[in-house]
């Protein structure tokens, strides 16, 4: 179990990264940072369950928020440019991604942690 949080660890951290050269780098590598802070977490095999639900809610409730603000569907990827932003939707999808990413790994690392907890007791 220690390994998922390593691996999502990693993965935030690569996020965190790519981050830099977005137009509002502060408040993603924030977000992916303290992704990795809790994958992290986990990895130690230390689970704030209650700091995992919140930001569980929170990066659901972004992802679905950036989702809806889309006016159309245009991708991810711009063909023949790669992944150079084309249009504002563009960018509000890969941001409703990268939350819904987040959400997924918080409410993996609950499940480990609910586990983990009622095999204490």
């Amino acid at each position: 179990m220690r390994y998922i949080g390593l691996f999502f660890g990693f993965i935030f951290l690569l996020f965190t990264y790519w981050q830099f050269n977005d137009p509002d780098p502060v408040w993603w590598v924030t977000i992916y940072l303290i992704s990795t802070y809790c994958s992290f977490l986990v990895f130690r095999a230390r689970y704030n369950l209650e700091l995992f639900a919140v930001l569980a809610i929170l990066y659901i409730s972004g992802a679905v928020n950036s989702w809806l603000q889309m006016t159309a569907w245009e991708g991810f990827v711009t063909e023949g440019e790669g992944l150079s932003m084309k249009s504002v939707n563009q960018e509000l999808a890969r941001e409703s991604a990268g939350l819904a990413i987040c959400a997924v790994a918080m409410l993996i690392f609950l499940l480990i942690g609910y586990i983990k907890r009622s095999n204490r007791t």
